[in-house]
């Protein structure tokens, strides 16, 4: 199961904050089918990132089955990238 709880994801740009997710919330049970769609620069290719463990989210938080991915350290992550 993949599970997210208020997801913000905030890229730093030189003058302005760019804020490519602003508080989604998920919930995808293991056996589920899901499409992710939306016009260009909606923050897809960001959400996707973030559920594939390649990227952080600035705010929120991240369950994978049981596990709390925004709490878990870089190896325990790159160990449930491996397993998972």
């Amino acid at each position: 199961m993949i599970r997210l709880e208020n997801i913000t994801k905030i890229y730093n740009e030189k003058v302005d904050d760019t804020k490519a997710l602003d508080d989604v919330s998920l919930k995808i049970e293991d056996g589920e089918f899901v499409a992710v769609m939306g016009a260009s620069g909606s923050g897809k290719s960001t959400l996707l990132k973030i559920i594939g463990c390649m990227d952080t989210p600035t705010a929120g938080k991240y369950f994978l089955d049981d596990t709390e991915v925004t709490a878990a350290s870089r190896s325990q992550v790159h160990k449930l990238r491996k397993e998972k």
